[in-house]
């Protein structure tokens, strides 16, 4: 059955429910499969905007047929899963270029047909984010078209100005090579601090099964490394970083686990000049020259759970977000040795943790913890960071999110830091507010639906939050906790890859003693600010 007929059975516009998939018919054959890729409005609504509506349609070239199925997951002769259905959604979302995506299956004698039917976003979107700290302004703005010429790929222009300086850049990334499930992706940028490339090619592990994964990153990067004190620039040095990495996997599934194990070869040049101090700058800072050279052949392996649930409203105003509240484990051993030209003998040790928890009405968790450190004469460039959140949607049209961010790095390199403000969850302060060797941040926001797809072009939501973050360490200053609570505004285009939601806030410090409180600092973005 074509899969226009489907979309017609489940009624043209509308939503397919999620219940459309079953397990009843689990292992029988597929017999068809059926794309639909609507436009963005399809049906066009009635009214006085109808013309916007058709306009808008006209300037947009429509998802191809072949961009859907390549992401597709099964063919026609496989056995019928409704786990790899929802593994397919959940894959064509992460390409934020569907408005909807829904998949229908109907029984026909001994086997399956299958509709997939997608509904396109508008994909050409101005991303940004706009924060005014120490008297001056600073953000970035950002074009992207999504879905270039309906074929899935991403081609973005950047211009960025903050403390460091002015940079533009330009980047693209193909997810399906010709159809295939090749992915390549490069980019560029320069500015007043120097300049950058990278380049990726490779198999990913696009699916659960996926039984094998290569490929090679590689980037270069020449800049002027600057660390901060107080929202001030107190060190600068040159900085020069380049690395090729070569990488191979083999994953296999037994039962509920995945276990994924990758080989990589890493040759990694960096270079520091001297250090130029400001006055009073914490002298951690100083430093000659430096020249590393690794030669690192690693081995990860990893071993997931998956447990995936969908949730509307919570990062988002409109569309069905994908959270894993399954647990991972991985663990990477190292060795760069000297006979292949490193600078020294040393090794290598990673461990990523990932955990979730679905407590019903009571809402749902996760949490990332991420530990590595290079061992060359002991432990060194350390860093544990754990980076966790609740969120509860038992008030209907609210959302209550809790997150905290913690980070630690022992003896790191010259140019690593942890900076906390305006841009990354302290909303009242500077952009570079905080700085240190260990942090931790605390978020608390209630998010709250006001109104859903007002003519077809506006959600409307707003948020009451409360920020709070404290560093160590030199650059830190010895500044105590620092603290702010704001209200904002949140809008979202329904219909627009852009729907990561508009966020304009007003935050206001509420500051320890010795530091006077400020007015209201205003700041928006086209995400959320944690």
């Amino acid at each position: 059955m074509p899969a226009d007929a489907w979309a017609d059975a489940a009624g043209r516009g509308a939503t397919v429910a999620g219940d459309t998939l079953s397990g009843a018919d689990d292992g029988l054959p597929i017999a068809t499969v059926g794309i639909e890729a609507y436009r963005i409005f399809d049906p066009v609504p009635k009214g006085r905007l109808a013309a916007t509506y058709r306009a808008a349609n006209r300037l947009h070239v429509r998802t191809r047929e072949e961009t859907v199925r390549t992401r597709l997951l099964f063919a026609p002769g496989d056995p019928w899963s409704v786990a790899r259905a929802r593994e397919t959604e959940r894959d064509l979302r992460a390409l934020n270029i569907f408005d909807e995506v829904n998949l229908i299956e109907r029984r026909r004698g001994d086997s399956v047909d299958v509709a997939v039917i997608t509904r396109d976003a508008w994909t050409t979107s101005p991303e940004f984010n706009l924060e005014r700290g120490g008297n001056r302004v600073f953000g970035s703005f950002q074009f992207s078209e999504h879905n270039l010429l309906g074929r899935a790929q991403d081609v973005s222009l950047a211009y960025r100005e903050d403390p460091t300086g002015i940079s533009r850049s330009v980047d693209f990334t193909d997810p399906g090579i010709a159809g295939t499930r090749l992915m390549a992706s490069v980019g560029a940028s320069t500015g007043t601090s120097g300049t950058t490339a990278d380049m990726s090619f490779g198999l990913p592990f696009y699916a659960e099964d996926t039984p094998f994964s290569y490929g090679i990153r590689a980037e270069r990067n020449d800049s002027e490394a600057r660390l901060f004190e107080q929202d001030a620039e107190v060190a600068s040095f040159a900085r020069r970083n380049e690395r090729i990495e070569l990488y191979a996997g083999r994953g296999w599934r037994e039962g509920p686990t995945i276990t994924r194990v990758t080989g990589s070869l890493l040759v990694w040049d960096r270079a520091f000049g001297g250090t130029t101090l400001a006055s009073g700058a914490p002298g951690a800072f100083a430093g000659g020259d430096e020249r590393l050279r690794v030669r690192r052949f690693a081995i990860e392996t990893r071993w997931w759970r998956p447990s995936y649930i969908e949730r509307v409203a919570v990062d988002r105003l409109d569309v069905v977000e994908d959270f894993d509240v399954g647990r991972s484990l991985g663990v990477t051993f190292g060795a760069s040795p000297h006979v292949f030209g490193a600078t020294a003998a040393e090794e290598y040790i990673a461990l990523h943790v990932h955990a979730g928890a679905d407590a019903g009405a009571a809402g749902f968790g996760l949490a990332r913890v991420m530990v590595s450190s290079r061992l060359a004469d002991g432990p060194r460039e350390s860093n544990v960071t754990m980076d966790a959140r609740w969120i509860n949607q038992s008030v209907p049209r609210q959302t209550l999110v809790v997150a905290v961010l913690t980070g630690a790095i022992y003896r790191p390199a010259r140019d690593v830091q942890y900076v906390v403000g305006g841009l990354n969850g302290l909303r009242a302060h500077g952009v570079h507010a905080l700085a240190g060797d260990r942090l931790c941040r605390l978020n608390a926001e209630s998010r709250w639906l006001i109104g859903r797809n007002f003519y077809q072009l506006v959600s409307l939501g707003a948020a009451g939050f409360w920020d709070t973050a404290r560093t160590w360490g030199p650059g830190s200053a010895g500044l105590a906790w620092q603290h702010d609570v704001g209200m904002g505004l949140r809008l979202s285009l329904p219909h627009s890859a852009l729907n990561q939601v508009l966020r304009l806030d007003l935050a206001w410090r509420v500051s320890p003693r010795g530091v006077r409180p400020g007015g209201a600092v205003y700041s928006f973005g086209s995400s959320q600010a944690f």
